[in-house]
Parts: structure tokens; C-alpha cells; sequence
């Protein structure tokens, strides 16, 4: 279930009219249940180590203030996996199989986990608050890296010995990635080391905290939530208001006109240029790539303003994840623009931990080069993101070790900006190729496409104009908004040219809801 199928739009509503007449456990309650069902669609059985997650890290944080929790809410809490896996052993059907050895580790895990947490507290005041800290990080990371990068470091760790003439005859296990795995991981580590600096308070109850990070709006492809601002959301009952009702509805819309008429129609274009087996020549290549960069953006930012409208119908408030990428100065401006909650997050647990720009140029970009690395295999499990975090993070230093680029970024208008911005952005082309490439050997295609200015077998003039069709209505919706600094902020232009582009927008949706594909981001 999407938030542009049928089923959301069904869904979606149902859940608010049940929500707002509850008290605050009660919408606890409702959104647990709503979250689970929501998630549980995609597979039954991803919702154990949500459940395991979720367990580790309420316990964990309750430990780091000190709060210790009977030994048989603990046990009961942690065995919550298993009895649900079993449940999907007994009755799942077609595609939920629970092969015994998973039986074996959510039995495993209690057994361990419990123990672990009763000796802990046997250790001095500060020794525990740190054991408790890394316990639920390392756990998080170990489950993500397991199911994210299992598979890769060992294809690569074989094909590695293959070209040293050894063949180790493993047969390597093919393991699902469960969806939204990064992102509710990344925001139970924030959870764990806030709680642990003193910034926020750990959730009271585990209902509550199950519905904190299990949030269906935002919980398979972020935005990454800060406790601090988002939790206190959950602990405090909103109260109604018909702005909640207002904004939400403008933001589903522009979200799902970003979604389907930009991005799915960008995606044609697209697949074509990048499917395997394709021979583009140079023009195709570099309408190929134009296509994805808005593809890209229409369908992470369409997402994001989809989930900030769910949200905001329930009276919770997400991030802006976006804000005019494509107008970025520079490398470090462009982060402060994409994605901006996973950027805030790696810069504040990943980089400033390694020292940030404290310690000298040569450490500042060693710490550079760390967290770019770590952001371009954070988004998936391949060669070619680990290239893109790379090319960003050579991108960064370029413009740090070259004095004109460094300016360059800092100019706010004139010609200079205009080259600046134009810089960036044919900047960032190229790197979407690393991005959108599959493998190496498609983005070698790719750049040898960029040689071949032969005709190609097919002319691109009708496919160019159908991108600027679809590209160019949100350029004009950029415009629009670029004073209020807010890509689905509307309520400073007139009302009767609001309306306008309400209706527009209304059209164009429905006009290509035929089209409609899965969000991108999912699969990371």
C-alpha cells in the first residue's frame, strides 16, 4: 500500500476520523495498530525486528536514566518476536515462510537479551549508562549491517578470491531487506545517544514509544525524526484545528502531484536510457540522466510532502526534508537542501563525533571523506553508491581546497550565483549516474554513451519535449514558493492564483495516475 493507491486513500482517512476523538492512549493504541498494519502489508514478517527494535531500544533508554524495568516486562517484551513469528509460521500463507532458523534467533534473542540486561546493572553509574548506550546501538547497527550488507561484503570478499585464483565454493544465502530497515534504525540510534546526552527524556510507556517509531507516515522512507522535537508529539496530546486539515490536504496534494505526474512520468525516460541493454548515444544519455535527477526528486520530495500531510491530518508535524536542491551553491550548500534529515543526521552522530572541521584541514576532510562514504553505502548495498559517496565527498573537498570554488559557493546573486547554481546542478547530473546505475558496467554504458554523438536508432526530440512537459510545471511550482522557503508553502500568493494552481495540480494528478510506480527510496 502506497500513499497514492487507492488503498491509502481509503486507509488514511478512516485512521483520522477514528484518531482525533480518543485520548492520548487511546491514539497510541489506534496508531500502533494502524503502523503495524501498515508495515505488516509489505511483509509479515519484517515486523519481528521492528518489534525486537523497539524492545532493545525502550529498555535501553530507560536504563541510561536509570529507570529499571521488572525483569518479566522485559522477558515478555523481548519474546513478543518469536510468538509473532511463530503466528506466521502457523498461519502464514504464500509468501510469508519462516525458515527454522529464523525461529532459532528470535528464540535466541530473549535468552541473551534479558540475561544482558540484568547483569548490566550490576556495573557502576556511568559504566552502565555507556554499556546500555552501546548495547542498543551496536544491536541496531548489527541487525541493519547484517541484512543490508551481508550479502555484499561476501560477493565481494568472493569475487575477490576468485581473481586470486581461489574459488571457495560458498553458497551464500539470498537475504531480504526488510523495508525501512535504515531509516527506523537511524532514528533509534539518535533516540538511544539523545536520550544518553540528556536531551530529551525517554518515553514512560512502551505503547507509546512502539507508536513513536513505528509512525506509518513517516516510518518506511523518513523523514529521520530528532526525538527531542518529534517524541514530545506523542507524549502530549494535540488538539484539534482546521489548519491540521488545511495543510495536510495542500501537502498530500503537491506530494502526490511531485509523485505521479513528475516523477513517474520523468521515470519513462529514465528506464529507457538506463534499462540493461541500452545503447544511447550521447543526447539520450544526458536526457537519460536530467530525467532521473527530476525522477529523483519528484519522487523522494513527493514522498516526504506525502508523509508531512498524513502526519499533519493527525496533528504531528514532520521535517522539510527539501528545500530547492537543484539551487544549491555548492556541494555543502546542495546537503543542506537534500535530504536534509539524513544529512543532519550523519553530520551530527557521524562527522562531529570524528571531530568535524575542529582539528585541521587534512582531518577535516579525512572526516569528509568518512561520512560521505558511509551516507553513499547508507542509501544501498553496491559498488556504485559507495562511488557516489565518494564522488561527494571529492566534491567537497574540491571546493574547500580551491579558493574560487570556495567563493564561488558563497555568492548570493548576480552572474556569479547563476554560474554557481549552473555549476552545481551539471555537478550533480554526474553524480546521479553513480546513483541510478545498477552495476559498474551500466555506468561504464553510460559514460561511453557520452562519446557517441552518432544519430541514434530512435530520435530523442519527442521524448526531450515530454520531459519538459512534466518538469516544467514543477519549476513553476518552485517559483512560486521559493520566497516562503517551503516547497508546498502556498499561503502567501493570492487566493484566486492559489486556486488556480490548486486545480492544476488537482489535474495534472489525475491525469497520470496510470503511470504510478513504487517510491524509490523504499528500497533503501
Amino acid at each position: 500500500m502506497t500513499f497514492t493507491s487507492w488503498q491509502y486513500a481509503l486507509f488514511l482517512p478512516l485512521v483520522v476520523l477514528l484518531y482525533w476523538p480518543l485520548p492520548r492512549l487511546g491514539r497510541m493504541a489506534l496508531l500502533l495498530a494502524a503502523s503495524y498494519f501498515f508495515y505488516g502489508l509489505w511483509d509479515l514478517r519484517f515486523l519481528a525486528l521492528l518489534m525486537a527494535s523497539t524492545g532493545i531500544d525502550f529498555f535501553c533508554a530507560r536504563s541510561l536514566v536509570g529507570q529499571r524495568e521488572a525483569v518479566g516486562k522485559v522477558l515478555a517484551t523481548t519474546l513478543a518476536p518469536l510468538l509473532w513469528l511463530g503466528g506466521c509460521a502457523l498461519f502464514g500463507q504464500g509468501q510469508v515462510v519462516i525458515s527454522p532458523t529464523s525461529l532459532w534467533v528470535a528464540a535466541v534473542f530473549p535468552l541473551l537479551f534479558v540475561p544482558v540486561h540484568e547483569g548490566l546493572w550490576k556495573l557502576p553509574v556511568e559504566a552502565r549508562r555507556r554499556a546500555f548506550l552501546w548495547l542498543s546501538i551496536l544491536t541496531n547497527l548489527a541487525v541493519l549491517g547484517f541484512f543490508k550488507y551481508f550479502g555484499f561484503f561476501a560477493e565481494s570478499l568472493v569475487s575477490l578470491l576468485r581473481v586470486a585464483g581461489m574459488d571457495p565454493g560458498w553458497t551464500l544465502p539470498h537475504i531480504i531487506l526488510p523495508v525501512a530497515i535504515s531509516f527506523y534504525t537511524f532514528q533509534s540510534v539518535a533516540y538511544a545517544v539523545d536520550v544518553y546526552k540528556g536531551k530529551v527524556q525517554p518515553a514512560t510507556d512502551l505503547l507509546t514509544f512502539s507508536a513513536y517509531l513505528a509512525f506509518f507516515p513517516q516510518l518506511v522512507a523518513g523523514p529521520i525524526e530528532r526525538p527531542a522535537a518529534f517524541m514530545p508529539q506523542f507524549t502530549h496530546a494535540a488538539r484539534w484545528d482546521w489548519q491540521h486539515l488545511h495543510v495536510g490536504l495542500r501537502l498530500l496534494l503537491i506530494g502526490a502531484f511531485k509523485k505521479v505526474f513528475v516523477a513517474d512520468n520523468c521515470a519513462l525516460v529514465a528506464n529507457y536510457v538506463f534499462n540493461p541493454g541500452a545503447t544511447p548515444n550521447a543526447p539520450w544519455a544526458l536526457l537519460g540522466i536530467l530525467a532521473f535527477a527530476f525522477q529523483i526528486y519528484g519522487d523522494f520530495s513527493g514522498y516526504t510532502d506525502l508523509a508531512r500531510g498524513s502526519a499533519r491530518l493527525l496533528g504531528i508535524e514532520l521535517s522539510m526534508n527539501f528545500r530547492f536542491p537543484y539551487l544549491a551553491t555548492g556541494p555543502s550548500d546542495f546537503w543542506q537542501r537534500w535530504h536534509i534529515t539524513l544529512s543532519s543526521w550523519f553530520r551530527d552522530y557521524v562527522y562531529i563525533p570524528l571531530g568535524g572541521n575542529r582539528a585541521g584541514l587534512h582531518r577535516t576532510i579525512a572526516n569528509l571523506w568518512i561520512t560521505m562514504l558511509l551516507a553513499g553505502l547508507w542509501h544501498g548495498a553496491s559498488w556504485t553508491f559507495v562511488l557516489w559517496g565518494a564522488y561527494h565527498a571529492a566534491m567537497q573537498t574540491a571546493y574547500r581546497l580551491v579558493p574560487p570554488l570556495g567563493r564561488l559557493e558563497k555568492t548570493t546573486s548576480g552572474p556569479r550565483h547563476t554560474l554557481a547554481v549552473a555549476l552545481m546542478f551539471t555537478l550533480t547530473l554526474f553524480g546521479w549516474a553513480l546513483f541510478r546505475a545498477q552495476t559498474l558496467d551500466q555506468l561504464g554504458v553510460w559514460l561511453h554513451a557520452l562519446t557517441v554523438w552518432t544519430p541514434a536508432a530512435e530520435a530523442w526530440g519527442k521524448p526531450a519535449l515530454w520531459l519538459l512537459l512534466h518538469i516544467a510545471p514543477l519549476i513553476l511550482l518552485q517559483l512560486a514558493t521559493l520566497k516562503a522557503r517551503d516547497e508546498a508553502q502556498l499561503d502567501h500568493l493570492p487566493w484566486l492564483l492559489r486556486g488556480i494552481v490548486f486545480f492544476l495540480l488537482f489535474v495534472a494528478f489525475v491525469s497520470s495516475v496510470a503511470t504510478e510506480q513504487e517510491f524509490i527510496y523504499f528500497q533503501f
